[in-house]
């Protein structure tokens, strides 16, 4: 007797459960396996809001595995790429009862390019060739893990090396020629890892890597049938980056520097001379720039852009011809690629798309070009060939997907004679099903959501002292244990002035590297962390390090941000309403991310404070609160206060 994908991935989840510690079988993760499993077999598109606890991952690749379909799965941070590759699929492996087999697929900056470490090291690795200057310990470390037969990958580095030194071996995506043009491509790493991937069912990749195959036509991943996306709240702006080009002079100065060696001494002064000038006019134009809005063929900048073209093309035109053998082949190959990557970006700028906007970013001294919206993009070149599945803890706004369903491409109803389609032998509908499933944690047990509705409203100028005193008595209530996570750096200031004298430690965010950070605020129970929008998402400080969470504001973006002003207007050409499209939607997912750093097990408890009066004065408070943990309310102080004191003394007696 035939069983179905859904039964059968029911059955399995039971069945790997038993082999876990805490493997307790849970309405939201079996709901969730239902789900996916339908999509896979139905062939449809899926958007799973699932809860801290829920088990996405196990959800997801149970009925992956058994459909015996090729399956991508992307993620947005390296932690839970790491998560998924050494630790979910080896436990399925081990105890689902069927042959397992995945990758994991990096971009081709994470992996030693043996084009250039060869040129460096010479052919046998051994230092006999150098063509730079570099006499380091951390280069013979680097060809000794090769030799010994390293993977290639950064990551598996026995130690640490300088990002400046990983440059002079590795290779961007922009200046890789290709496995056919690189006299080292039968030995490419990058290559070896796509490889490998096409001879796995699970590819594991990250979402910006996957936007980028997107973004080139669905040519650089090998070929796959399904697609899952876990944390892909982070999807649109991966595919927003993917899609859209930098404009600066770094990458003319970047091109210059790797032609040096390259150009005849007779003609080398003047071509790359001018191309340096030029990355000097094109990084002094955009450095007088409002972070504004703005047409970069217009004006000097135009010229500049325009100049920079004409000075890649002409030192492009000057290289020699080599044989594929000769020394100077790799270099010569790469250099080609990367000037082609520069002129085809450049002139985007100078003759943009239609609906793309250009901003200048003067602090990165680039313009940024990209698409307004990725809904049509991701469309074309996604939904209707694969079908997808969309998971994270935080993906609805007031309980409802359709704004994000709506940026990402999809639609509630199908769409007859799609333009995305076109050319598509048997598309895929973009239309949708969404299921929202309750994480595993009792939160009406496990703590209260505060919320300071006796402050002044953010709005006003009083506002950011009542803050910054209400954050002070919070976190002493705590005993320290705390996180407060501000939406600007003048609010971060604050915070600390407010802090300062406490008897406690108090980090701030800036002080060391973040990962030295976030590791020291773990590490020591009743330190206070202080940081800003870097980190509201991926920290995950479960115990007793961790009592409260205090977020000043919501976080609508910025009034004046370009790219948020141009979805606003095609939001408004179109007769929508662009705070509930734009700005309510992104506030809503980030202050649930920030508000899901305080339960991240089942023994964790505390408070989330929110200084912001507007969730309980404003209708749309409402809907913003129905996207948070669902702890008990309280705009009682001294409530929050008390549980708060509660903890600490719980706390200290352990």
């Amino acid at each position: 007797m035939e069983h179905s994908l859904v039964e059968d991935s029911v059955v399995a989840l039971s069945q790997v459960l038993d082999h876990k510690s805490d493997g307790v079988q849970r309405v939201g993760q079996t709901q969730m396996v239902e789900a996916v499993a339908t999509a896979i077999s139905g062939r449809t598109h899926l958007v799973v809001e699932a809860g801290t606890g829920t088990g996405k991952s196990l959800a997801y690749l149970i009925p992956a595995v058994l459909s015996g379909q090729r399956i991508a799965v992307a993620t947005a941070t390296k932690s839970l790429q790491n998560q998924l590759a050494d630790a979910d699929l080896p436990f399925l492996a081990e105890h689902l009862g069927v042959p397992v087999s995945w990758s994991v697929v990096k971009g081709r900056q994470s992996y030693v390019c043996m084009a250039k470490l060869v040129e460096r090291m010479g052919p046998n690795l051994d230092g006999g060739t150098q063509l730079l200057d570099e006499d380091s310990a951390d280069l013979d470390v680097i060809a000794e893990w090769v030799r010994a037969g390293g993977t290639g990958d950064r990551d598996d580095l026995p130690t640490t090396v300088p990002d400046d030194l990983w440059r002079h071996v590795s290779v961007s995506g922009m200046e890789c020629p290709g496995k056919k043009q690189c006299p080292q491509g039968s030995k490419c790493f990058a290559e070896a890892a796509l490889e490998a991937a096409r001879d796995s069912q699970i590819t594991i990749t990250n979402h910006h890597l996957y936007a980028l195959h997107m973004a080139a036509g669905r040519r650089i991943l090998p070929d796959h049938d399904v697609v899952v996306f876990d944390e892909a709240h982070k999807l649109e702006a991966a595919s927003s980056a993917a899609f859209g080009v930098d404009v600066g002079g770094g990458r003319l100065v970047a091109f210059a520097n790797n032609a040096q060696r390259l150009v005849a001494p007779s003609q080398r002064d003047q071509l790359l001379g001018e191309v340096r000038s030029l990355a000097s006019r094109l990084g002094g134009e955009v450095e007088l720039l409002p972070e504004a809005r703005l047409n970069p063929a217009a004006g000097a900048l135009g010229e500049a852009i325009l100049g920079g073209i004409r000075a890649v093309g002409q030192t492009l035109r000057a290289l020699p011809n080599t044989d594929e053998h000769a020394p100077q082949a790799g270099p010569i190959a790469r250099v080609k690629a990367q000037g082609g990557h520069i002129q085809a970006d450049f002139g985007m700028a100078l003759d943009m798309p239609q609906g793309y906007v250009a901003w200048a970013e003067p602090i990165r001294r680039v313009v940024r070009v990209a698409p307004i919206t990725v809904d049509d993009s991701i469309a074309a070149n996604l939904l209707v060939h694969h079908p997808t599945i969309m998971t994270s803890a935080t993906l609805t706004t007031g309980g409802s997907f359709t704004p994000l369903a709506r940026r990402l491409g999809l639609t509630a109803e199908a769409i007859p004679d799609d333009p995305a389609a076109f050319d598509v032998e048997d598309p895929l509908s973009r239309t949708y099903e969404g299921l929202r499933v309750e994480g595993s944690f009792e939160y009406a047990t496990q703590g209260l959501l505060y919320v300071a509705s006796q402050l002044p409203d953010p709005r006003e100028d009083q506002w950011s002292a009542a803050a910054g005193a209400e954050m002070r008595s919070l976190v002493e209530a705590a005993g320290g244990r705390a996180l407060v996570l501000t939406t600007s750096y003048r609010m971060l200031k604050v915070a600390a002035d407010a802090l300062k004298g406490a008897p406690f430690e108090v980090l701030v965010q800036g002080e060391m590297p973040k990962r030295q950070l976030i590791s020291r605020f773990a590490e020591t129970e009743t330190a206070t962390l202080l940081a800003t929008m870097g980190y509201w998402e991926g920290i995950d400080v479960p115990g007793p390090s961790l009592s409260l969470v205090v977020i000043d504001r919501i976080p609508f973006p910025r009034p004046d941000d370009p790219l948020m002003q141009a979805r606003r207007d095609a939001v408004v050409a179109k007769g929508g309403s662009a705070f509930d499209e734009v700005d309510l939607p992104h506030a809503t997912v980030l202050l649930a991310q920030g508000s899901g750093r305080l339960i991240r097990n089942e023994g964790d408890t505390g408070v989330i404070a929110i200084l912001d009066r507007r969730l309980t004065a404003m209708r749309y408070g409402q809907r913003i609160l129905r996207s948070l943990p669902r702890l008990l309310r309280t705009s009682d102080k001294e409530r929050a206060v008390r549980f708060l004191a509660e903890v600490s003394a719980a706390r200290a007696e352990q």
